[in-house]
């Protein structure tokens, strides 16, 4: 027979370390988070060492914590996609599932994730839209708050960081601020904060951005940076096969966050469906690896 810690506590272990927070896998999980506490103590004292480091700061994974995390996500991932499989060949059933997104978003962080997607949720009909529709079935939105009429989750807020071409990298950034246009992108026909914040956080004046070129979408902006048309600041999490190919370069360690970020809205309507359930659990898993540093 296995020798194996309760099942339950290993779940909300695995949910605990994905969120980095008590309080949200308490919520995914349905329960109280001093329900999800002593799960946890439960395990540490079935296993021996601690698992997670708590402080007023939050919670953070010990080593042997993330050892465990590797395994288990490997084996609830394995788990979920043969049971997903035998539940739908004995359906025969294939859900259609409608996403609205940003343009940026769908074809910069989403689109380059559907294998993994198709792998944890194998049997929907997805249809990614960039228009707002009224048969979605749920919303990944742009913005700073939730929504009142919607359960409204946050994903990831941005990272934004200063970047241009390669030919561009090792150069001054005040220097280069002086003499190549600053890109702008344009939310709801404003610019949005991206270089004031970014410029307060390099303790450098917010002069250097006064001019420049607008973009309705950071898409554009992005394109315009790859082509040595102007320097950007951007969400590092849309550019993170740019830099690695190097056809963009950070040209500062400098990063500021937020305000804005990108929310899951699903429609009272929608909340229960499977498919809902399904997607917005792996796209919580993704978020949660964006939002790392």
């Amino acid at each position: 027979m296995r020798r194996l810690p309760s099942l339950t506590a290993l779940r909300f272990f695995e949910e605990s370390a994905r969120h980095m927070s008590f309080n949200k896998s308490a919520t995914a999980l349905c329960v109280t988070p001093g329900a999800v506490s002593r799960q946890i103590r439960l395990l540490e004292d079935a296993l021996g060492p601690k698992l997670f480091e708590r402080d007023h700061k939050g919670i953070r994974l010990t080593k042997p914590g993330e050892e465990l995390l590797a395994c288990l996500s490997e084996a609830f991932d394995s788990i979920e996609r043969v049971t997903r499989m035998l539940s739908g060949a004995r359906r025969g059933e294939r859900k259609p599932l409608t996403v609205t997104a940003p343009p940026t978003f769908a074809t910069r962080w989403l689109s380059p994730r559907l294998g993994s997607l198709m792998d944890a949720v194998p049997d929907i009909d997805l249809s990614v839209r960039t228009d707002a529709r009224e048969d979605r079935h749920c919303c990944i939105r742009f913005g700073y708050q939730a929504r009142a009429d919607h359960h409204s989750e946050l994903l990831f807020n941005e990272r934004h960081v200063l970047v241009g071409a390669m030919k561009f990298a090792g150069q001054s950034v005040e220097a280069l601020l002086e003499r190549v246009p600053t890109l702008h992108v344009l939310h709801n026909d404003a610019r949005l904060s991206l270089w004031p914040d970014w410029l307060d956080a390099a303790g450098l004046s917010r002069s250097h951005a006064q001019k420049g070129i607008e973009f309705s979408t950071l898409d554009q902006a992005i394109h315009a940076a790859r082509a040595a048309s102007g320097l950007a600041v951007v969400d590092r999490n849309m550019i993170v096969s740019d830099l690695r190919e190097g056809a963009l370069v950070q040209l500062s360690p400098v990063e500021s966050a937020g305000p804005y970020g990108y929310w899951l809205d699903l429609a009272p309507s929608h909340a229960d469906s499977d498919s809902v359930q399904a997607f917005a659990e792996w796209l919580r898993g993704e978020g949660t690896t964006a939002a790392q540093p």
